[in-house]
C-alpha cells in the first residue's frame, strides 16, 4: 500500500481542485501573487515591471517630441512659402528647420543610448538562471533535480549568503553514484559499488562538476578541488585547496552538475541540462567549532527499545565524518552506542539529514514489524545505553581544524572539530556522551499530522511561503526526505508541470510548540518545513491556474520507526480527518478507503 498526504496549492484566480492525500492530510489552497503585483492590482496602479514603466515613459516622451518636430517643420514651411522673397523670413525658416533636424538627431541618439543602457540593466538584473515566466515570476531553470529529482539536498543552500570562505560543498543524491563521474582518474574497475578494488584519486572531475565565480563564467572553473564521499556513495564533498571568495568583498559562486553524471547502475539521473545553483561567500573564515544542541533520547530518560537515536548539531556537519555503517566488530567509529551487556558498539546505520544538521542511528537487530509490514529494529532491551560522539583531533588548542583525514571525529563544513563541552575551544575532553535506559517493550504507535500551513483550500498564499507540517510526535529525521514527502505542481489547463526545487528541514518542538534548542527542553513534536522555488502566479485573464501539492507517504516514520499509516490529520476546518485501518487514506480532509488521485 502506498500512502501519502497531499497539500495542494492553487494560485488566486485558479479553480479549486480535488486533491488527494494518500494516507495523510489534505491541504488545498490558493497560492496568490501577494507581492508588489498584488499591491498594484488592488490599488489600480498596475503591476508592470520598472523596465516596462521606464520604456513606456520614454515612448510617450518621444511621441510628444515627434508632434513638436512636426509642428516646427510645418511652421518653418509656412514661413518659407509666405516669405514673398523676404530674405529675413527665409533665413528664419531655414534656422527653424536646421534646429529641428539637429534636435531630432540628438533625440534619436539619446533614444538609442537609453535603449542600450536599459537592455544592459535588464540583463544585469535578470537572473541567468531563469527561463520561462508567468506574470512577474520566473521559473528557475536547471533546478528541478533538487527535491523533485535525484538530488536530495546540498550545501550551501540555494542563494545562501555570508558563507564562510573555507567552506566545503556537499551534494546528496537519492541513488548511489558512480565515483568516477566526480573524480578525475578514479577507476572503479568495473565494480561501482565495491570500493575495495578501486584505483584511488581525489581531484575533481571539472567536466562534470564546475565550481566557479559567477561573474567569471564556467571557463574559469576551479580545478584544485579535492573530492571525498560517504560509504553509501550518495553524498560527495568538494573541498577547494584555496579559500573561496575575498577578504574584502562578497563573491557569488556557481556550482554546476552535468547531466552526464551517472549512478552506479550506469544511468544519468540528473535532469536534462544539468543542475545549477548559486551561493555567496562573505569575507570571513570560519574557526568556530560545532556543538551538540540536543539529543534524542535525552540524557537520563527511559524509552522503548525500538527508539531511533538522534543528535542535532548547532550547524551543518561534514557527512563524511558523521555517517556510515557500524558492523558488530568494525566499521564507522566516530559515533558509538554501547549497551551494558556488551563492550562492543551496537551495529547499525548512521544517516545524516535535516540539511546536514541531524544524525540518526538505527540498529540492525530486527525485533518486529510496523503497521506497514516493515521491519523494526531495536537497541538492547532493558539496558543502560551510552552514546558517545567523538570530536576529531584538532590541529592545536588554538586551531580547531581537524588534523587527520579520514576524520576520527565530527567536523563542521569548514573542518572544525566538535566542541563537545561547548566551552568555545577544542581539546582532548570534547567528546560528547550521554546515557538513557531502554525497556523490553516495542512501541507501535503511529504518527499523525497535527496541523498544516497553508490550510486546505486556503486563498491568497504568498508565492514564496514555506509549507509546514506539524506531526504529533518526534519523527525519525532521516525519513523526512524528498522521497517520502513529495512536492508536485500542474497547470490546470495544459496539465504541464514547471521546474520547482524544494528541500525539507525538521525542527523539534515542545508540547507547547516552542522550538527545542537545548537539552533542558523536552522534544514532543516535529515540525517539517518545506522550502521551495517561487510559485508561479495564476492569471485568470488568460486563464492560467497553477496548482501545487505535497504528498507525505508511508515512508515517513516517527522515532519508533512506525510509519505514517493510517494517514491521520486535520480536515479543512481543523477537525479530524477520521482515518482508520480500514479507511486509511485522507484525501483533501476526507477519509477514504482507496488511494487519492493527485490533481
Amino acid at each position: 500500500m502506498i500512502s501519502s498526504s497531499v497539500l495542494t496549492f492553487l494560485k488566486r484566480g485558479a479553480m479549486v481542485a480535488a486533491v488527494g492525500l494518500f494516507l495523510g492530510v489534505p491541504l488545498l489552497v490558493f497560492a496568490a501573487d501577494t507581492n508588489l503585483s498584488t499591491v498594484g492590482s488592488e490599488s489600480g496602479l498596475g503591476t508592470d515591471s520598472l523596465m516596462t514603466i521606464i520604456g513606456r515613459v520614454i515612448s510617450v516622451f518621444l511621441s510628444v517630441l515627434g508632434v513638436i518636430f512636426l509642428i516646427l517643420f510645418v511652421y518653418a514651411g509656412a514661413i518659407w512659402m509666405t516669405a514673398g522673397g523676404d530674405g529675413k523670413k527665409v533665413d528664419k525658416a531655414k534656422g527653424i528647420l536646421i534646429n529641428a533636424v539637429v534636435g531630432l538627431l540628438i533625440t534619436m541618439s539619446a533614444y538609442a543610448i537609453s535603449v542600450f543602457v536599459i537592455n544592459l540593466l535588464s540583463d544585469a538584473t535578470s537572473d541567468s538562471n531563469s527561463s520561462s515566466t508567468s506574470g512577474s515570476v520566473s521559473v528557475e531553470s536547471l533546478s528541478n533535480s533538487l527535491g523533485s529529482g535525484v538530488i536530495r539536498d546540498h550545501y550551501p543552500a540555494r542563494s545562501a549568503t555570508d558563507v564562510s570562505r573555507n567552506t566545503r560543498m556537499f551534494v546528496t543524491f537519492r541513488d548511489a553514484m558512480d565515483i568516477s563521474s566526480f573524480i578525475t582518474g578514479y577507476d572503479t574497475n568495473g565494480t561501482p559499488e565495491d570500493v575495495t578494488d578501486d584505483t584511488i584519486a581525489t581531484a575533481i572531475n571539472s567536466e562534470n562538476v564546475k565550481v566557479y565565480v559567477r561573474a567569471s563564467g564556467d571557463s574559469a572553473a576551479l580545478t584544485d578541488v579535492a573530492v571525498s564521499f560517504t560509504d553509501d556513495l550518495k553524498t560527495f564533498v568538494f573541498d577547494p585547496t584555496e579559500y573561496l571568495g575575498s577578504a574584502t568583498e562578497d563573491v557569488t559562486y556557481a556550482v554546476y552538475l552535468s547531466d552526464s553524471i551517472k549512478n552506479t547502475d550506469g544511468d544519468a539521473p540528473i535532469d536534462s541540462g544539468g543542475y545549477l545553483w548559486y551561493f555567496t561567500t562573505g569575507t570571513t573564515v570560519d574557526i568556530t567549532p560545532p556543538t551538540v544542541e540536543y539529543v534524542i533520547p535525552a540524557d537520563g530518560t527511559t524509552k522503548d527499545r525500538n527508539i531511533v537515536v538522534q543528535a542535532i548539531f548547532s550547524e551543518a556537519v561534514d557527512p563524511t565524518s558523521a555517517s556510515g555503517t557500524r558492523l558488530s566488530d568494525s566499521g564507522f567509529e566516530n559515533i558509538q552506542i554501547v549497551g551494558t551487556s556488551s563492550t562492543a558498539p551496537v551495529a547499525g546505520e548512521y544517516v545524516i539529514s535535516n540539511s546536514y544538521k541531524t544524525i540518526t542511528f538505527t540498529s540492525t537487530d530486527a525485533c518486529g514489524t510496523n503497521s506497514c509490514g516493515e521491519t523494526i529494529y531495536c537497541l538492547p532491551g532493558g539496558e543502560s545505553i551510552t552514546s558517545t560522539i567523538a570530536s576529531a583531533t584538532p590541529t592545536s588548542t588554538t586551531d580547531p581544524t581537524a588534523s587527520i583525514f579520514p576524520y576520527d571525529g565530527i567536523v563542521d563544513t569548514s573542518g572544525n572539530s566538535l566542541d563537545g563541552n561547548s566551552d568555545g575551544s577544542v581539546g582532548a575532553d570534547d567528546d560528547y556522551s550521554w546515557s538513557f535506559t531502554t525497556t523490553d517493550d516495542v512501541n507501535l504507535d503511529a504518527p499523525a499530522i497535527e496541523s498544516i500551513t497553508p490550510n486546505i483550500q486556503e486563498e491568497n498564499v504568498d508565492l514564496d511561503q514555506s509549507i509546514q507540517i506539524t506531526f504529533d510526535s518526534i519523527l525519525n529525521s532521516s525519513s523526512a526526505n524528498s522521497s517520502n514527502i513529495v512536492a508536485t505542481n500542474k497547470e490546470s489547463t495544459s496539465g504541464e508541470s514547471h521546474e520547482m526545487w524544494y528541500t525539507l528541514g525538521t525542527t523539534s518542538l515542545t508540547s507547547d510548540g516552542d522550538e527545542v534548542l537545548v537539552d533542558s527542553q523536552t522534544p514532543e513534536k516535529t515540525l517539517v518545513t518545506i522550502s521551495h522555488g517561487t510559485f508561479l502566479a495564476s492569471d485568470p485573464t488568460i486563464p492560467l491556474s497553477y496548482m501545487y501539492g505535497i504528498s507525505a507517504n508511508e515512508g515517513v516514520q516517527n522515532e519508533y520507526q512506525n510509519c505514517f499509516v493510517p494517514g491521520e490529520g486535520p480536515d479543512a476546518v481543523g477537525g479530524s480527518c477520521g482515518t482508520t485501518t480500514a479507511i486509511p487514506y485522507c484525501c483533501n480532509g476526507v477519509a477514504q478507503a482507496s488511494a487519492c488521485a493527485l490533481f
